[in-house]
């Protein structure tokens, strides 16, 4: 896990290159440079973007500026369930990939079952995507790392802003409050969608087919900054938010619920070549689930329980030399955690569970110390960088067989050779480590998903990959083409997600297996632009294959991952304000009987199903086409300044297309039915907004 997160200091940061002194030699018009520039130094394996120019083109199901659905629309990255935010980047698990906000990482990522992010759109200015060659203060995972970055505070502007749409209502201030030295942000929202669900039940559902529901999903985030002097900054900020929900049928009942906590000081400190950074963060993660079930043959209410507490500590220099050609940066952080996960409490109803009562469960309290050091040449036709950092990483469990230390080493290289104008070759390796693991439940993020600690048996997981393409560029046209090659060690299996609930006592241990996986493919990134027309336009490909093999499940053979999706499109055109996002990829696969055999015992006999391997079926392609319009305009005035208006219309699924999300069985009839979540959805959202 890591622990540079916090320090940000890298010089391969992609938000850095904008303070870079790049000349083009060319006659072009600068939108075409821009779009040129954005190729040629954009670096091997990183995504960025403004979330100001994503507002409107990348579509959710709840209309939302989710910049997750951002990093779906990217090669090499393979979705979960339809609508989620879960996605698979280059053959990882889900808990192979890092969220972090201002560098502080965060666990409860989901919103509204997973539909959008829990983070507020209107504070994050921009948003970096890396899928390798990673930088040194990128640590704790082996698949990609998605970094939010809060809007910036000038000292200067007054900007307030308030939204509505048919899921949230926000409201977000930016001020100064003493002018030029310290400013203030503040972005919250609430989301009405239960009082929504009551009232379509209570007017559509007379016979009481759909389930009850209440739900209470919120999210906050403030940020304060001020500069002591030119050459000294300290920031503090906070974000929180929760998702609670009680979903009931008939016969059972479900409660599940999630939250964050989060605060986080960096200072700054700023000279003519090095720029020194100092960070402290503090971070609080739970997660809970109710359900009422027979066990042991008696009628229980069981809760399951996981709390994430942790503290880091970071220190992190960068050095600029020979005219910012040559850069230099080092860290040093410590981080301490209590995690326990798991933890589970069995009673006799739902009213004596929330009594006092003790837990069963295992705590640990990991211990882990790293350090970075990086290395950047910046030159005209290469640039390159080289990564090592070192991890010493101490499990202190209550548990015998959770107890693990040991130090391990990672390391990470990247280069773009620019051959001629407009041509070049790019490279990147990777050796990566993640010392904790998720046991993902399920493929969407929800509450079930447990993060637990590296134990004797559950080893830090490691990733080797290597990815070497082309990149070119052409007036208005940026081409990308690549393949990769990935080796990964010590993937945790959750052979069975409803056995948490079952063997409450015997905790998550027992029912983890660990593999290996291997993932190769090749990828394509083309993007366009009229400027004459303001038309834009992307096609992002991906062919790949993805297996995992265990040695206790079919007798170590491999099989195909989940979300091994052979090919994967992702087209998107923008126009006046009118947006298009076009997705087709292959089925996911799902484990279903292969055949039926008789199981004979002294006293009966009993037909079993016969299964060749899990993920033995491959479901229906899945294809959905995304619309959307947004309409900019500007009304009056307060106090001289005008008021300006937002309108985004969007419909999610315009061909109504039933795409496949899961498989269940159907014991009276004995029969395999697929599962589909979104039918066509359309959304509104309306942002008010006035700055002075």
């Amino acid at each position: 896990m890591s622990l540079l997160l916090c320090c940000g200091m890298s010089p391969l940061c992609a938000q850095d290159l904008q303070h870079r002194d790049v000349t083009i030699r060319d006659t072009l018009p600068a939108a075409v440079k821009t779009d040129r520039r954005r190729i040629e130094e954009r670096l091997p394996g990183t995504f960025s973007t403004d979330l100001k120019v994503l507002r409107g083109k990348v579509l959710s199901p709840v209309g939302e500026n989710d910049p997750i659905k951002y990093a779906l629309t990217r090669p090499g990255v393979s979705s979960g369930a339809e609508g989620f935010s879960a996605f698979f980047a280059r053959g990882g698990n889900l808990g192979n990939n890092l969220f972090t906000l201002d560098g502080v990482r965060i666990y409860g990522l989901s919103h509204l079952l997973g539909l959008t992010t829990s983070v507020p759109g209107d504070a994050i200015e921009t948003m970096d995507f890396c899928v390798g060659g990673f930088g040194g203060e990128q640590g704790g995972l082996t698949a990609s790392h998605v970094s939010l970055h809060s809007a910036t505070l000038d000292h200067k502007t007054l900007k307030t802003a308030a939204s509505l749409s048919n899921t949230f209502l926000g409201a977000t201030v930016s001020a100064p409050v003493v002018r030029e030295k310290a400013s203030v942000l503040a972005s919250v929202r609430w989301s009405p969608f239960g009082l929504e669900y009551g009232l379509l039940k209570k007017s559509f559902d007379k016979e009481g087919r759909m389930p009850d529901l209440q739900m209470g999903v919120w999210d906050a985030y403030v940020k304060a900054a001020v500069s002591l002097s030119p050459r000294h900054e300290v920031t503090v900020s906070g974000f929180g938010s929760r998702d609670g929900y009680m979903i009931g049928f008939p016969d059972v009942e479900y409660t599940l619920g999630w939250e964050n906590a989060m605060g986080h000081l960096s200072y700054r400190f700023k000279l003519p070549s090095t720029t020194v950074k100092a960070d402290v963060s503090y971070n609080h993660f739970r997660n809970n689930m109710e359900h009422a079930m027979v066990l042991r043959g008696e009628s229980s209410y069981v809760q399951l329980q996981t709390r994430i507490e942790e503290q880091r500590y970071g220190v992190s220099a960068e050095h600029s030399l020979f005219d910012g050609r040559f850069l230099v940066s080092e860290g040093l952080s410590h981080q301490r955690m209590v995690m326990s996960p798991g933890a589970a409490k069995v009673s006799e109803s739902k009213i004596k569970v929330v009594e006092d009562s003790p837990y069963t469960e295992h705590v640990s309290r990991p211990v882990m110390t790293s350090g970075f050091v990086e290395l950047s040449l910046r030159t005209s036709p290469l640039d390159m960088n080289a990564t090592v950092r070192a991890n010493h990483y101490d499990n202190r469990a209550l548990f015998s067989w959770g107890k693990w230390k040991g130090t391990l080493w990672e390391f990470s290289t990247s280069a773009k050779w620019r051959m001629i104008e407009g041509l070049g070759i790019e490279a990147t390796y990777d050796n990566r480590v993640q010392f904790d693991h998720t046991l993902e439940g399920t493929p969407l993020g929800w509450s079930l998903d447990l993060v637990v600690p590296c134990t004797k048996r559950l080893v830090p997981e490691r990733a080797r990959q290597v990815y070497g393409g082309i990149f070119a560029s052409y007036e208005g046209h940026a081409l990308t083409l690549g393949g990769y090659y990935k080796k990964m060690k010590n993937l945790v299996y959750y052979t069975d997600a409803m056995a948490m609930f079952t063997s409450v006592a015997g905790g998550w241990n027992d029912h983890a297996q660990v593999g290996d996986g291997t993932s190769f493919g090749a990828e394509l990134l083309y993007e366009g632009r009229l400027p004459e027309t303001g038309a834009e336009w992307s096609v992002a490909y991906t062919w790949s294959k993805t297996d995992r093999r265990f040695p206790y499940i079919d007798n170590g053979k491999p099989f195909p991952a989940r979300y091994d999706r052979r090919h994967i499109l992702h087209a998107s055109a923008q126009w006046k304000g009118i947006n298009t996002g076009f997705t087709l990829q292959s089925g996911h696969w799902e484990t279903v009987p292969a055949g039926q055999y008789v199981g004979r015992f002294p006293s009966a006999e009993i037909v079993l199903d016969y299964y060749t391997h899990p993920n033995n079926w491959q479901m229906p392609l899945y294809i959905r086409l995304d619309v959307g319009y947004q309409f900019d305009f500007q009304t009056g005035n307060v106090s001289g300044h005008p008021l300006s208006h937002s309108l985004t219309l969007g419909v999610f699924n315009v061909l109504n297309r039933h795409n496949p999300s899961m498989l269940t069985y159907d014991a009276e009839t004995k029969t395999w039915n697929q599962v589909s979540l979104f039918p066509v959805m359309p959304s509104i959202k309306y942002v008010l907004s006035i700055e002075r």
